[in-house]
């Protein structure tokens, strides 16, 4: 399977906004059933998306595998690098698209890289935890949801 990336433009912004939409409530359902959806502020009614087109401070990628659109990565180049969103319409989870797609940008991008994912989402622990990242922390926020922490050190071989 060959995975590509492209720097998401405005004009996809429709896209950006129904993979985050997808993606978070397939999260929340497979933790709390079909009627729950959680996901950060904005992310079912285009700010999110906004938020994203707009900000000078993201890297936006569009994940491409055998030339079909699946998914969506977000990050921000610091010390460490963050990965603000890191997400695929739901019909490509479970193919390997996502540890393909990490992979390709550790070989671009090294590194220290940390995230934060909910704690109620097991498939995203498993997820990072496949691809070399460890936990190192918690954070509640004031609607006592919990996220949990997680960092990868990529080094240069």
């Amino acid at each position: 399977m060959q995975i590509l990336f492209r720097e998401l433009i405005e004009k996809d912004e429709l896209f950006l906004n129904d993979v985050l939409e997808k993606s978070f409530n397939f999260d929340s359902e497979v933790a709390f059933g079909k009627s729950i959806r959680l996901g950060p502020p904005g992310y079912d009614n285009g700010t999110l998306s906004k938020k994203i087109i707009n900000s000078d401070s993201f890297t936006t990628l569009i994940i491409i595998a055998d030339q079909e659109e699946c998914g969506v990565l977000v990050y921000t180049i610091g010390t460490p690098n963050i990965v603000n969103y890191f997400c695929l319409d739901p019909v490509f989870i479970g193919k390997g698209i996502g540890s393909l797609a990490w992979r390709k940008l550790e070989q671009e991008k090294k590194g220290i890289w940390q995230l934060e994912t909910p704690a109620f989402s097991l498939r995203n622990h498993f997820f990072y935890e496949k691809n070399g990242f460890k936990k190192i922390g918690e954070k509640t926020y004031e609607s006592n949801a919990v996220s949990f922490i997680y960092r990868k050190i990529i080094k240069d071989v």
